[in-house]
C-alpha cells in the first residue's frame, strides 16, 4: 500500500516490505518511496563508476552544548558543510598519495537525513560511499592514525566550526557499518540497499522551516 504522506504531501509512504524487488528494513515501515528511490540511484551510480565499492554507515553526533545554541540557520547548512569539508579532505588525501605515483581516485557519494529525537533535538545518519580500490575500509574509530572515520570526524567538527580532537570523534559507528558492493554481485548491493533503507523510514523526520530532511549526492 502506497499513500500520500500526512505532513509533506510531495511525498509518498510505502508500506511494503520491498522497494523494486530489493528487500527494506520492515520494523522502519513506512518508508518515503522518493528516498527509496534516491538511495537506490545513488548506489547504482557509484557501482557504475567503480566496479568496486566501500559503502559504510556512521551517525555524526553534536554535542549538547552545541546543539542548545545552534540556530535553524545552522542546522539548513550544516551537512552542506560536511560534505564540502569531507570531499576537500579526501581530495588533499589523494593529491598527496599522487605525488609518489599513481592512485586510484574516488568520488564521493552520500545517502543522508535528519531525524527529531523524542527530546525535540535534530540527529543526522550518514551513508557514504568510495571506490573501494581507493579506500578498503574505513579503520578504527578515535584511531591515531588516519583512517576514513577520522577524516568524516574532521569533516564534522569543521562543519561545526570547531578545532579537531580524535579523542573525541563525535561520530558513532553502529554495529556491522561497513558494506562491499561489487558490480557483478547483486546481493551485494541489495544487502547494503537493505542497511541504508533506514534512513529513508518516515518516522521522525519533520518538514518545514526550509530545513530539509533527507538529501543526497546530486551525480
Amino acid at each position: 500500500m502506497t499513500t500520500k504522506h500526512p505532513t509533506n504531501l510531495n511525498l509518498h509512504l510505502s508500506h511494503y516490505a520491498s522497494f523494486n524487488g530489493m528487500e527494506i528494513q520492515p520494523e522502519s515501515l513506512p518508508m518515503v518511496s522518493e528516498y527509496l528511490q534516491a538511495l537506490q540511484v545513488t548506489l547504482e551510480r557509484a557501482i557504475s563508476d567503480y566496479p568496486r565499492v566501500l559503502a559504510f554507515r556512521v551517525d555524526p553526533v553534536i554535542p549538547t552544548a552545541i546543539s542548545d545554541r545552534m540556530t535553524l540557520r545552522d542546522h539548513q547548512v550544516l551537512i552542506r558543510k560536511f560534505i564540502t569539508s569531507f570531499k576537500a579532505i579526501i581530495k588533499h588525501e589523494r593529491e598527496i598519495k599522487r605525488r609518489s605515483g599513481w592512485v586510484p581516485n574516488t568520488r564521493v557519494r552520500y545517502v543522508w537525513c535528519r531525524e527529531v529525537g523524542s527530546n525535540g533535538k535534530p540527529h543526522y545518519h550518514l551513508f557514504l560511499m568510495l571506490n573501494r580500490d581507493a579506500y578498503h575500509l574505513p579503520g578504527r574509530i578515535g584511531s591515531p592514525n588516519e583512517n576514513l572515520f577520522n577524516r568524516v570526524s574532521r569533516a564534522w567538527y569543521s562543519a561545526l566550526g570547531v578545532a579537531w580532537s580524535h579523542q573525541e570523534p563525535w561520530i558513532h559507528v553502529p554495529q556491522n557499518p561497513v558494506y562491499w558492493i561489487d558490480r557483478d554481485d547483486a546481493e551485494s548491493f541489495q544487502r547494503a540497499f537493505y542497511r541504508a533503507s533506514y534512513l529513508c523510514k518516515a518516522d521522525t523526520k519533520h518538514y518545514g522551516l526550509g530545513v530539509r530532511a533527507f538529501g543526497t549526492s546530486r551525480s
